[in-house]
């Protein structure tokens, strides 16, 4: 902290304000990163469809859910690098880029399929690109105080399109039958994968054209010191060797990989999990929404108590402890088959692991002053990759399709974010960007008193 230290020490005429322009730069961002959210996750609740209809087989499409993790992990690093050198504007600009193309390549799955899978490939190789930028996003334009606030609005939007991204392709087959459709050589199936391709490129053409051409990393004023070109960053070639002997920045990071990641990978597979119980694309349609309310919900609630306590590791244990209570209840409800149960208990999982927001302020509270770009690049590196490596032996599993094999993907789910409860208890809450903001302030009000 020396460097710190003697940069706190110099006078600093810098006045610090939002400008105006942060809610247009907001909108932006927020369309950059639901573009890839949206197209990324659409197959997801209709994989075993798009298998018969293109004869591909069911294990390729359930990685294609799950590439996401895989892809994060590689393109993290080459991410950070990008942005530390040049700006979080190329991260972002070429993110979008990649979203838009593979969209347009997968306008010709009739030609092939493979057109629309390596379409979505290219889509995900764009998914870390953006949501690492997050967090330097948020402290390059708004107020300390409103971080968490802004935070909590990408997470509602980061939920809020992940559900609808499940939701639109249910929405478009309906009542689809693929073994009556056999009949006709798939011909309905295949029309309403291509209306689905079409419908989810306009979006991205929405979503991701403005901010090609109008987004900007930040603006000439910064609002806060921790986010002035004054406040000594290190460089992102030592960032990983900070992070990794911080031994806080490591737990929260295991915490959050092991809570979130389960719930995160059985809302993308939820079609295979429950589909043995009995379950119809309506009814898995009806989960997944009641899955979006409960994450709206959750995102608001936390981001609250947050604000309102100042405390992030108090709110990220009650977190962890009710999403591990409410996952043990949502397998007991499989196991008696009591459907009303199951939505409960998934609503309240939902609900409680809202820990988007409030983990990534807390990553970049305590690894500080490593950069916010650097800290959320290592955070995804570690659980995606983590991810990634549980949903592997899951999709084997699952693959029996039998209730059973449900049941042993949850239980083995429940198992890894208890651990996540235990890791998260031994966190110790040092907030050091705040502190140093704080502390800049004081001394410029203190400078301020003395002029008057």
């Amino acid at each position: 902290m020396k460097l710190l230290d003697e940069t706190l020490n110099s006078k600093s005429t810098d006045q610090y304000y939002e400008t105006r322009s942060r809610y247009f730069q907001l909108t932006l961002f927020l369309g950059a990163l639901i573009s890839n959210i949206m197209f990324g996750f659409s197959l997801s609740p209709i994989t075993k469809e798009i298998s018969a209809i293109y004869g591909v087989s069911q294990t390729w499409l359930q990685l294609l859910s799950v590439s996401f993790t895989l892809f994060s992990a590689i393109m993290i690093i080459p991410g950070n690098i990008l942005s530390e050198k040049y700006g979080i504007q190329y991260n972002i600009k070429l993110g979008c880029l990649l979203t838009f193309i593979g969209s347009l390549m997968a306008l010709l799955v009739n030609y092939s399929f493979w057109w629309l899978y390596f379409g979505e490939l290219v889509s995900l190789v764009g998914f870390p690109f953006r949501l690492i930028s997050a967090s330097k996003f948020t402290a390059n334009w708004f107020y300390p105080k409103n971080r968490i606030i802004v935070m909590v609005i990408i997470a509602l939007l980061f939920n809020s399109s992940t559900g609808i991204s499940i939701k639109i392709p249910l929405f478009i087959f309906g009542d689809y039958d693929v073994e009556q459709d056999s009949l006709n050589d798939y011909s309905q199936g295949k029309t309403n994968v291509f209306q689905l391709m079409a419908f989810l490129a306009g979006i991205m053409f929405i979503t991701t054209v403005p901010t090609l051409f109008f987004f900007k990393a930040k603006p000439k004023h910064p609002p806060s010191y921790s986010a002035s070109e004054q406040c000594v960053r290190e460089n992102y070639s030592n960032a990983a060797k900070m992070l990794y002997r911080n031994q806080d920045y490591l737990k929260l990071a295991l915490a959050f990989s092991l809570i979130l990641g389960p719930v995160l990978l059985l809302t993308v597979q939820m079609e295979y999990v429950v589909k043995p119980f009995g379950y119809n694309l309506e009814q898995i349609s009806n989960v997944i929404l009641v899955g979006v309310i409960a994450g709206l919900l959750g995102d608001i609630v936390v981001g609250s108590a947050v604000k309102k306590l100042g405390k992030y590791k108090l709110v990220l244990q009650i977190c962890n402890a009710s999403t591990s209570f409410f996952y043990g209840f949502l397998i007991l409800s499989l196991v008696f088959k009591l459907h009303w149960l199951f939505y409960i208990c998934y609503f309240f999982v939902c609900l409680c692991s809202s820990i988007l927001a409030l983990t990534f302020e807390f990553s970049c509270e305590i690894s500080f002053p490593v950069s916010e770009t650097s800290t959320i690049a290592f955070l995804g590196l570690i659980g995606n990759g983590l991810n990634f490596i549980q949903a592997i032996p899951e999709i084997l599993i699952l693959k029996i399709d039998s209730e059973s094999s449900s049941i042993i993907t949850l239980i083995i789910m429940f198992g890894i974010g208890f651990v996540g409860n235990f890791i998260s208890y031994s966190i110790n809450e040092k907030l050091k960007r705040q502190q140093v903001d704080d502390l800049h302030d004081k001394m410029q009000n203190q400078e301020s008193y003395d002029t008057d």
